[in-house]
């Protein structure tokens, strides 16, 4: 086996298609199927179902995958200890988003600047997706670490490290009957359409755990994933928005009111406990840990 084999294999897993993977590695779809053949070759297995527009794992392939993942990992640290002699740090580091992150509460632009500026030797990646997907990226090691809402749903087996903390607060038309209300509580959400992000976000999560403990029957009528989309659709009188309270600042045209019953949005950084971080990814951790400070 080599390295080249190797790095396909995982690349034709994680993203389900050989032409997917030569994109990922900048190789042609026949490349990386050669080197496929030639890892089956030396196996003496299939690895791969080949179908028309997918790639499946055969039982030994799955049975392969975590200990080339692990093979993977333990050259990028020893290289890294290598490189640590001379100072210079290197590898890839896979990070994963929420899409409703925005820089009122993580300047994630900022952040993953900096990084690459003090450490120019290191690739960074980033992809967007539900709160859930992201959790689950980290544990099949898809990705290195992930900014992402903090809930138990989120941060189950993960390590934590919470950036943001804030109100989630109802958001409805200044002419609303409820706007001039001190609070609202989710019996009276409930009379009206609610507009919220979408199942598999973490605040979602907590408006639905809340729901279901206030036993109040509400109707979600609208879902987006950004909030300033929510805000938006409130304004033009679809309903009422449950958003964090710094996507208020988007519109003069909207009352906020606290939700005692909802508890507060946390954001922050995940990453999985083992196998341990490379040093790139831990250096990352570190680097966002020092750059940014919970809310009050």
């Amino acid at each position: 086996m080599d390295f080249h084999q190797l790095q396909c294999f995982v690349a034709v897993a994680e993203e389900g298609t050989f032409t997917a993977a030569g994109l990922r590695l900048h190789l042609a779809q026949s490349g990386v199927s050669a080197h496929i053949k030639a890892l089956e070759r030396e196996v003496g297995q299939q690895l791969f179902e080949r179908h028309p527009r997918a790639a499946k794992l055969t039982a030994a392939g799955e049975a392969l995958l975590p200990h080339v993942r692990a093979a993977m990992e333990a050259l990028a640290s020893g290289r890294a200890a290598v490189d640590g002699l001379t100072g210079l740090l290197r590898g890839r580091v896979a990070i994963g988003t929420i899409t409703s992150i925005s820089p009122r509460s993580i300047d994630l632009p900022q952040l993953l600047a900096s990084f690459h500026r003090m450490h120019p030797g290191v690739d960074l990646s980033l992809v967007e997706d539900a709160a859930s997907i992201l959790t689950q990226r980290i544990a099949d090691g898809r990705l290195d670490v992930a900014f992402t809402s903090l809930t138990d749903a989120t941060t189950r087996g993960m390590q934590v490290r919470e950036l943001h903390r804030e109100a989630v607060i109802a958001i409805l038309p200044s002419s609303s009957a409820l706007a001039d209300h001190r609070e609202i509580s989710l019996h009276e959400l409930a009379a009206d359409p609610l507009i919220a992000l979408p199942e598999g976000s973490g605040l979602r999560w907590q408006l639905d755990r809340a729901l279901e403990q206030a036993r109040v029957r509400a109707r979600i009528a609208f879902e987006a994933s950004d909030p300033d989309v929510l805000v938006a659709l409130v304004e033009q009188g679809l309903g009422v928005g449950l958003v964090p309270e710094s996507a208020l600042v988007q519109s003069d045209r909207l009352t906020g009111v606290p939700v005692p019953e909802l508890p507060p949005g946390r954001l922050g950084i995940i990453w999985r406990d083992r196998p341990a971080l490379s040093p790139a990814a831990r250096a990352f951790v570190e680097h966002v840990g020092a750059y940014s400070v919970p809310a009050a």
